[in-house]
């Protein structure tokens, strides 16, 4: 029983891992393996950490010194503790400049993000193209060969021609080698993706009618290009914001004790007040330049928001008639499917010709190939809508 058991799992197991793999497991797998998408998240905790680094208090100060002569040097300062006091907003501006620092990290995480998910989704959809070539250059192989034999059958009975022979054998050697290249191309686009997935290709199985699921109401708030220039203006006025209050007075308490040639010794308190008087117009440049940046930003945000909208509606434009396309040819294939099996049923028997099949052959292989092409058209046209939109799969986020 236990040998049993062990079977079943080992089934369970190998099933499981060649079980088909859909858009969304892709993308999983590169989440998973790519090592870029990791280096960005770690770009995401050290904006985190500085961020942290500049919304910290100032640091506490202790001085100790001695002289080697009791009259040289000896001061109030021999012994002391500071302490600087954020009255005057400089904790307050380093942290909206470490929090804007977080948010261009996340936008240029979006930015990869999103160059890799178009990637693995465009190499997806070459794969399944390729799978579903595989399947009908098969399926004309079959298709073929059964024409050969009908025509032996026939020839040998003596109720057609040599040249007929001759014509079959032609269409079973096109057929096979169709089949053995585009069983080669699905081993290369294979390859690829495991390259894009960060896994072996012997792992992935792909189906012919896999998809990637188009969006109902795109919007544009995702989008990288845009979430930068947001952060970039966030970056700008935060600098402008460390620019004005760095001519701010600066406080400190003090605890500090007698110099060590006074005795007896004694402490006191102490509250220190430190404040550049003119600074030569250098916190005000640096501020106006700091808002300039930022108002330049801005513009380029509005210019960039204006285009997106543009693309998502042209997107949108482009994938309803691909959809509709999709639809008609899976009737049409439906048809000719139908008509190849007539055509090679009446041959067989004796009442159609060679010409029916070959020609009922030629509009299935057509159809079947813009189908594949239509298929594929459609994916392309889904993946420009998310990029257009700057849609994220949630696994990658």
């Amino acid at each position: 029983m236990e040998v049993l058991h062990l079977i079943s799992i080992v089934f369970a197991f190998s099933s499981h891992a060649q079980a088909p793999l859909s858009a969304n497991d892709a993308l999983k797998l590169a989440a998973q393996n790519r090592p870029a998408l990791k280096s960005a998240k770690l770009g995401i905790e050290q904006a985190r950490a500085t961020s942290k680094a500049m919304g910290a208090y100032a640091p506490t100060v202790f001085l100790a010194g001695a002289s080697s002569r009791s009259e040289l040097g000896s001061n109030d300062q021999d012994l002391q503790i500071s302490q600087p006091l954020d009255i005057f907003g400089r904790r307050k501006a380093g942290q909206r400049a470490g929090e804007a620092g977080i948010e261009f990290s996340l936008a240029e995480y979006v930015a990869l993000a999103t160059d890799l998910q178009s990637d693995v989704l465009t190499a997806f959809a070459e794969a399944v193209a390729n799978q579903h070539q595989k399947e009908v250059a098969a399926e004309l192989l079959k298709i073929s060969e059964g024409l050969l034999v009908a025509t032996k059958r026939r020839f040998d009975e003596g109720k057609v021609a040599e040249t007929q022979v001759t014509r079959a054998s032609i269409e079973f050697e096109r057929a096979k080698q169709s089949a053995e290249l585009t069983s080669a191309d699905l081993n290369a686009s294979l390859q690829t993706l495991s390259g894009l997935l960060g896994t072996d290709a012997s792992d992935l199985k792909i189906e012919s009618d896999a998809k990637i699921e188009p969006l109902e109401n795109p919007a544009i708030d995702g989008r990288p290009d845009l979430l930068i220039l947001k952060s970039q203006v966030q970056i700008a006025e935060a600098e402008a914001g460390l620019a004005r209050v760095s001519n701010r007075p600066e406080l400190s308490a003090q605890l500090l004790r007698s110099p060590w040639n006074k005795e007896p010794g004694y402490f006191a308190g102490r509250l220190q007040l430190s404040w550049a008087l003119f600074d030569h117009g250098k916190a005000k440049n640096e501020a106006n330049a700091a808002k300039k940046r930022a108002e330049a930003a801005q513009k380029l945000l509005e210019d960039a928001t204006t285009r997106a909208r543009a693309e998502v509606k042209a997107a949108q434009f482009a994938l309803k008639p691909r959809q509709s396309q999709v639809v008609r040819y899976e009737v049409i294939l439906a048809s000719a499917r139908d008509l190849v099996a007539k055509s090679q049923k009446g041959y067989s028997e004796g009442f159609g010709t060679q010409i029916d099949v070959l020609e009922a052959t030629r509009a299935l292989r057509e159809v079947e190939q813009e189908l594949v092409a239509a298929r594929q058209q459609l994916s392309l046209a889904v993946i420009a809508q998310y990029r257009a939109s700057g849609y994220l799969a949630e696994v990658l986020k």
